[in-house]
């Protein structure tokens, strides 16, 4: 059996490397911190995204604490005119007009004199959590605006420790509430009201001090208008035409994790392995297989490495090709199409000295992710770069925190 002290530090450990289950809830009692995080996206459609992040976990009562977390998005690359010198791609009708300034990305256009702006987002969700004697309930209200989509969502959340505490009920029902209002030109393109519910549940098993295992089941139901107004559809008959959906979507995902741990000397490190299985009313099915490898190079620094497969089977009526024109449903969004993607990352976070004066931040931690997706170029599906390319895509943060 481990020494007290090292059951300590795994239990930690676990919470960083572990299910996630949870993770962003605050917990009473337990980790006041302020945490602070930039963000930067990039891919081969040539937007940029830059995002400033907060989260703050404070205990506000015995057994209460508060969650309060931030984001604001600036995207600048999603108004480029499609066709332009670099982009690989020309227009699919050859016009100047509307069609030569649609957004393969954001969804967004030009503005009036055809230049590029960028678009922003802010988003707030802010929740409270009770815990006691390994029984937890959190509320969270969320919301976000951009100029042309909000979404409003509340939550709830709970879980229950049983069996000495090696087991874990968990459950979680979340509801968003959204609007897309289609501006400029595209406003008569009508956009509308799209509602989600989420309902989850998970079972969590520690099997040894160094093993755990859990299975999540999570079953959504999309209803409304899930389309997407600035990505029209190519038409052999009609040219561009309307992207048309169902109204409703049901989806169901199934989730299985392990978790093994081993001590390197005195040094907690794991294996994270996941598997992933989706399937929805759209007829679209997706398998994704994901390895995190973590390991504490001393006290308090740890270090992360991630691989991750995905590929789905895409949506029914989805076409690679132009649309016919009488088809019920069609679409251009290459989300409900057919693809297969490979991602690696690594992350290593640590502590700063415990000689740094108070106001000083006490942790940091650096990561990178990297995405190839095998769609190539194609002006149909909105990928805006060479036909003999692959999708690509970057994401660097860089984090501090503080203790509370």
């Amino acid at each position: 059996m481990l020494s007290t002290r090292i059951r300590t530090r795994w239990g930690a450990f676990l919470c960083i490397v572990g299910l996630g289950a949870g993770a962003s809830s605050a917990v009473a009692g337990e980790d006041d911190a302020f945490e602070t995080k930039f963000e930067v996206f990039h891919d081969r459609n040539d937007v940029t995204t830059l995002a400033p992040i907060f989260e703050l976990r404070k205990t506000i009562a015995r057994h209460v604490a508060l969650l309060l977390e931030g984001q604001v998005d600036a995207v600048t690359g999603a108004s480029r005119q499609w066709g332009r010198s670099g982009s690989g791609q020309g227009d699919i009708d050859g016009s100047s007009g509307a069609s030569a300034r649609l957004d393969g990305v954001s969804g967004a256009s030009a503005n009036e004199e055809g230049e590029e702006e960028p678009e922003f987002r802010g988003g707030l969700r802010t929740g409270l959590t009770y815990s006691n004697a390994g029984r937890v309930l959190g509320f969270s209200l969320y919301g976000s605006k951009e100029n042309d989509y909000r979404s409003f969502s509340p939550a709830i959340n709970g879980a229950w420790d049983f069996a000495e505490r090696n087991t874990t009920l968990s459950w979680a029902a979340s509801w968003f509430f959204d609007v897309n209002e289609p501006q400029g030109s595209w406003a008569d393109l009508g956009g509308g009201s799209k509602r989600v519910q989420s309902y989850t549940v998970g079972l969590t098993q520690t099997f040894t001090p160094l093993t755990l295992g859990g299975l999540t089941a999570n079953w959504i139901r999309t209803t409304g208008y899930i389309g997407h107004p600035y990505n029209p559809v190519a038409s052999i008959d009609s040219g561009l035409v309307g992207e048309s959906l169902p109204e409703r979507k049901d989806a169901l995902a199934v989730s299985g994790q392990l978790i093994q741990g081993w001590l390197l000397g005195d040094k907690l490190g794991s294996a994270n392995t996941e598997y992933r299985w989706y399937t929805d009313s759209w007829d679209l099915r997706s398998h994704t297989l994901t390895l995190r490898l973590s390991q504490h190079l001393t006290e308090s620094t740890v270090l992360r490495l991630q691989g991750r497969y995905y590929t789905q089977t895409g949506a029914l009526f989805a076409q690679t090709d132009r649309y016919l024109g009488p088809e019920k449903y069609r679409t251009a969004d290459i989300r409900f199409h057919r693809f297969s993607s490979w991602l690696g990352g690594v992350k290593v976070s640590s502590e700063f000295p415990d000689e740094w004066p108070g106001f000083a931040p006490r942790r940091w931690n650096l990561s990178y992710d990297h995405l190839v997706r095998d769609t190539p170029g194609n002006p149909l599906l909105y990928q805006l770069y060479p036909t003999d390319a692959w999708y690509q895509q970057g994401t660097a943060r860089v984090g501090l925190g503080w203790d509370l």
